[in-house]
């Protein structure tokens, strides 16, 4: 089934008189239990494609259906938002309340979940982030990845079809990123979550079912994280870097060492540079 489809989407900014086109002509699907990757420098429109997903913005032109949902429909916008969860860029823009439990039962109470039912869901989705125990903390004093998995639990507590993560990461220390990646895998693999990651850090897409490349609010490639992520030319041309084994690959093959193949990732660079010692 396709949780998200888009077809030629297009939106455009009124800034002080003059219209800026954030998006043009984009199309995309995602299917269910997918964890599709949207890349792109700043100001390539991921963004603003991402709010479109769950109506925090209307659809100027072109057609979008969100888990079957006509988005087009202003009756729809509601429940489009519910099944479609969002994970900002800064946590504590996400924080209603001092308390842990609390934050997290304002959003299933904004959905009219059964008070009976609150302390359950509560439960399940901070288990869900490994975030048990954290019930009474208030998330001002955690540490930045603890912040993005609170947020994500109260995500999760209203048990949405899919889950944007719009830059979740950037604000995070190495660990705090290591941790929310960790997690998101954790929902894709152990849960079968619909995922969409919004991220200009390339090495986040590997772990990605296919990647989405946008550059000036286009579309310029779409395809697997191998296709996408090792082609130095395509990511140069959106004025992306490739990851640091890709990198690696091509720096060695310039100095005439071949590797089998272009790894991904450090483990696969490993496997690569083991087998030239054989």
């Amino acid at each position: 089934m396709k949780m998200i489809e888009g077809e030629n989407i297009s939106h455009a900014y009124d800034l002080e008189g003059s219209v800026k086109l954030s998006l043009e002509g984009v199309s995309i699907t995602v299917q269910r239990g997918e964890l599709v990757a949207i890349l792109g420098p700043n100001g390539s429109g991921k963004s603003t494609l991402a709010k479109h997903f769950n109506a925090l913005l209307p659809l100027q032109q072109g057609s979008l259906a969100v888990a079957g949902l006509d988005a087009r429909d202003s009756a729809n916008l509601w429940e489009i938002r519910r099944r479609c969860g969002m994970v900002f860029q800064n946590p504590d823009n996400q924080f209603v309340s001092s308390v842990v439990e609390e934050d997290i039962a304002f959003g299933l109470e904004n959905f009219g979940t059964p008070p009976e039912q609150v302390p359950l869901k509560i439960e399940q989705a901070l288990q869900a982030v490994g975030m048990s125990g954290y019930e009474q903390k208030s998330p001002h004093m955690l540490s930045g990845g603890q912040k993005q998995r609170v947020a994500l639990a109260g995500v999760l507590a209203v048990e949405p079809e899919i889950i944007i993560f719009d830059e979740a990461t950037t604000m995070l220390d190495p660990e705090g990123r290591r941790e929310l990646m960790e997690t998101i895998r954790r929902l894709h693999r152990e849960h079968s979550k619909t995922i969409i990651l919004i991220t200009h850090y390339l090495e986040e897409a590997v772990i990605s079912d296919r990647v989405y490349l946008l550059k000036e609010g286009r579309v310029v490639a779409q395809g697997t994280p191998r296709e996408i992520l090792t082609d130095r030319e395509l990511l140069a041309g959106a004025g992306l870097l490739p990851p640091l084994p890709v990198q690696l690959y091509y720096d060695l093959k310039e100095e005439g060492i071949v590797l089998e193949r272009c790894p991904l990732t450090s483990e696969e660079l490993v496997e690569e540079l083991a087998g030239l010692c054989l």
